[in-house]
Parts: structure tokens; sequence; C-alpha cells
């Protein structure tokens, strides 16, 4: 994803959540252990791959890789409500189903991080990754679901 010399800057938490769309992808291409996924990053993943200006909040990253890799498909409902007919949850990019399905993770469990936070973190993080035009989708899909999760 990232080349070994590249720096991801930001918090702590930022680069767990780059990671976590990472292993998530990883789970995705690999469905037979999802855990060992988990275990693969915080075994050496980080120290090797993932290079970032801070250490990263590694039980962050266990909190969002773990409940997905025991229920990766959790939140596809709600992403599937966002597709026209003529698409399905599985002909996203698998990126993109990535970033929305930590998202929505965060929306659903991470009471404690600010609506905007998680909106602005994982648009940054798939601009890391995605075309403009799936960016401009993940915003949509993430901006109308927080309004859904978290109502004010």
């Amino acid at each position: 994803m990232f080349e070994k010399t590249q720096k991801i800057y930001g918090s702590a938490r930022h680069l767990s959540r780059v990671a976590a769309v990472q292993a998530v992808y990883q789970m995705e291409q690999n469905p037979d252990d999802r855990q060992d996924v988990v275990r693969q990053f915080l075994q050496a993943r980080f120290a090797e791959d993932i290079k970032g200006t801070t250490e990263p909040d590694f039980e962050f990253f266990k909190e969002i890789t773990e409940f997905l890799a025991k229920n990766l498909t959790a939140f596809d409902g709600q992403i599937a409500e966002h597709l026209t007919d003529q698409w399905k949850i599985d002909r996203l990019p698998s990126l993109t189903r990535s970033v929305l399905r930590c998202a929505l993770y965060e929306l659903t469990h991470a009471t404690g991080v600010p609506t905007p936070v998680i909106i602005n973190e994982y648009l940054e993080v798939a601009k890391g990754f995605l075309e403009k035009k799936d960016v401009s989708f993940i915003h949509g899909v993430i901006d109308v679901l927080s309004g859904k999760i978290r109502k004010p």
C-alpha cells in the first residue's frame, strides 16, 4: 500500500486507522484466517511496513480489526442502502469497503470520538489510497450514516 520509505504523518490514532484499513482490506483478500492478519500487523507489519512520525495506538487498532475480523460484513447492509440498483456491495472496490467498514465501526463503537473527527480521518485515509470519485462516494455514505447512527 505505502512504500516502505514513506512516513505517515498524523496522530497515533491516525496511523492506527491507516493500518486498520489495510488490515481489513487484507482480511477480505485472505478470509481464511482474519485473526492472523491482526497478528501479522501487530508482530511485524507495524515495525516493517507502516512507518509513522509517532507510535500507533495499538489498542485502538486492535479494537477495530478484532471486531471486523469476527464481523467483516457487519455494516454491509447499511452500506448497501446507499448503492443504486445496478451496484451491489461486492462491486465496490475492496479498499472502499474497507474504509467504510472501519469508519462505521468507529461511528457505532467509538462513542468518545466526535463524528466530525471520524468523518475527516477516514476521508484523509481514503485520499491516500483511492481516487477522488471514490473519496467523494465514501464521504457521502459516511455523512448520511453518521446522521442515522449518531442522531443529534
